[in-house]
This record gives C-alpha cells, sequence and structure tokens, in this order.
C-alpha cells in the first residue's frame, strides 16, 4: 500500500490496519495501544478519560440532526461508553470559503443545544477558513474529557469471559441509512430518521445499577465491526442470532432495495454491551426505558478464535467480518 484509499476511513478493516500497522506503532503510547472509544488516564491521582474525532458528514443536514448535534453526541457517546462522566468539549472549524453563515448559525446552535442535553461544556475552540473547493463545506474537529466517579465501574475489556450475554441498546443501522436516503440520485420521498443521540443519561443509569463489563459505541463500520474489535480485543468468539437483531422495516426496505447489509451501516445513538447472565433482567428493564428496541442478541465463548459468527434465520452459521469495503457517503 503506497496511497491511502478511501476506505481507509470507513471504519472497517482497512481502518483497522492502519490504525494497528502505522499511528500505534509509531505513536508507542501504552494507553493508545489499548484501542478503547477513550484513553483513560492518572492526572494528580484522579482518572480521567479523553477523546478525539473529526465530523466530516455530508450532508451536514439530515433527518434527525446535523454535523453539529453529531460532533457532541459522537464526542459525548466515546467517553460514557467508556465508563466516564462528559464534562467538557473542544471544538475546532475548518470552514470552506463561501459557506452561509445563517447554516454555520443552525449549526452551532445546535451543538450548543445538545451540549446542554448532555450536561457539558464547549470550553474552546478555533476556526480556519480554506478556499472554496478545499474541504465540502464544513468539517468539525472535537475533543471530549470525562471523569471517572467509580473506578471499579469501570469497564474493561478484561472482563469480558466466556458465557457472558451480549445487548443492543436499540436498532440498528439507522444513522447509515439516514445518510444514504439523503443521496439526491436515490430518490426516496420520506428520509430516515438518524439515531443521532447522546448516551450518556442512559449509561450513568445503568453504571449505578449493574455491572457492565464492556460497552463500544456502534459508529462507522456498524454492529458487525464493533463486535469484531471486541472479538480481537478480549480473545473470544461472538456468536449472534438473527432473528434478535433489531432492525426496522424501514431500514431492512432501503437494505432490499440497495443490497447493503444492516449490520454494517452506522448508528450514531446505539451501543452494544457486554454483561453477565445475572444482569439481564436489570439491564433490559432500564435500556427499554430509553429505547423499546433493546434487547439480548447474543453470547460470548472461550474459544479464542477471536470471531463473530452469526446464527442465521435458516438454522446455518456464517463468519460476520468486518467491514472491508466502501459501502456509504460519509456518514460522521
Amino acid at each position: 500500500m503506497k496511497f491511502i484509499q478511501k476506505e481507509h476511513g470507513n471504519g472497517g478493516k482497512q481502518t483497522y490496519e492502519l490504525i494497528n500497522g502505522l499511528f500505534k506503532p509509531i505513536f508507542g503510547s501504552e494507553i493508545l495501544k489499548r484501542g478503547d472509544d477513550s484513553s483513560i488516564f492518572d492526572l494528580a491521582s484522579k482518572k480521567i478519560g479523553v477523546t478525539t474525532d473529526s465530523f466530516v458528514v455530508k450532508p451536514y443536514f439530515f433527518k434527525g440532526g446535523d454535523i453539529g448535534k453529531l460532533s457532541v453526541c459522537g464526542t459525548v457517546n466515546d467517553l460514557a461508553v467508556s465508563g466516564l462522566v462528559p464534562k467538557y468539549i473542544t471544538a475546532s472549524f475548518i470552514i470552506e470559503e463561501g459557506f452561509p453563515i445563517e447554516d454555520l448559525q443552525k449549526i452551532v446552535r445546535s451543538m450548543k443545544e445538545y451540549a446542554d442535553i448532555a450536561g457539558v461544556e464547549i470550553v474552546a475552540g478555533d476556526t480556519k477558513v480554506v478556499e472554496k473547493g478545499s474541504c465540502d463545506g464544513i468539517f468539525i474537529n472535537t475533543t471530549g474529557f470525562g471523569v471517572c466517579e467509580k473506578e471499579e465501574r469501570l469497564p474493561s475489556i478484561e472482563k469480558i469471559k466466556g458465557g457472558q450475554i451480549v445487548i443492543v441498546s436499540g436498532d440498528i443501522g439507522r444513522h447509515g441509512a439516514c445518510i444514504y436516503s439523503h443521496s439526491s440520485e436515490l430518490g426516496v420521498e420520506e428520509k430516515i430518521e438518524s439515531d443521532c443521540a447522546p448516551l450518556n443519561r442512559v449509561i450513568n443509569e445503568l453504571l449505578k445499577n449493574v455491572e457492565i463489563c464492556y460497552m463500544k459505541d456502534l459508529t462507522r463500520g456498524g454492529l458487525a465491526t464493533a463486535l469484531n474489535e471486541i472479538a480481537q480485543k478480549a480473545s473470544v468468539d461472538i456468536y449472534i442470532e438473527e432473528d434478535k437483531v433489531p432492525v426496522s422495516n424501514e431500514v431492512k426496505a432501503l437494505c432490499d432495495i440497495l443490497g447493503l447489509d444492516s449490520y454494517y451501516l452506522a448508528c450514531e445513538g446505539r451501543f452494544v454491551a457486554v454483561i453477565n447472565k445475572e444482569d439481564k433482567q436489570k439491564t433490559l428493564e432500564i435500556l427499554k426505558k430509553y429505547n423499546k428496541e433493546a434487547c439480548e442478541i447474543g453470547w460470548i465463548e472461550d474459544t479464542k478464535e477471536k470471531r463473530v459468527y452469526l446464527k442465521t434465520s435458516f438454522g446455518g452459521t456464517r463468519i460476520l467480518d468486518m467491514l472491508y469495503y466502501e459501502m456509504l457517503p460519509r456518514i460522521c
């Protein structure tokens, strides 16, 4: 490989290979090598978490949100699934010359609205304007900071073991399907609404009431890629039952029309959790207060092949691999 390809940004196997084959070996940080959604470290005897992200979604206004809402929710969610309480966000803007001020105001107001909803404060930022044609409208980079309130409650990949169950917090694939439905070439009259939302409130309630062994935000690469990352890091196998994975009828219809796979469609308001069997009832009781589609979808086995298997509706079993190809336009 001599050049970066578009697929290196899809959140799937090529992204995984780029991060593990280039960034991690060169930077060398042991914290970075963990590969979690947020990096947690000690600072002045307290555990602090930090995450950073860039948002380049197209279109920057979509049904159920916009690039401003997405940037806040995405940052908050990465902190929350790591067991942290999100506190502060920085926001840097790269704006193309000629971008409408009215649109910028809408985006910034949206960021403020969802920062308030999530209980975080935007405390620093930067703005750069580039020549027309250089950045396709607007790009936003964020850094989020969170604190650990109870260290013993922090989810950890080391807590994963055979016999545990896998739960998803709601129906999958909505954000990816939403962005695809906005394509002018597709001609879909009724747009699919994104699931973009902050998750810290529901996660905070979970952490106070049950032991969450591990969580992962479902973004680029969707459910399949997130589960593969967990299987790789925990050295376990994960089995998922196709009939149990919640997918809305409108997302299914779009996938059928376009030949897409809902397991690889992005979410921006969903997470997957690994829990002990005895915590299942309480976990689902809490999750269903926020999303009635939350459910158990599979289990963990200690066979150490580091694979994800899908038990199909027809009684067979197939490997559910990471996303390998570029399936969508820019989604986040």
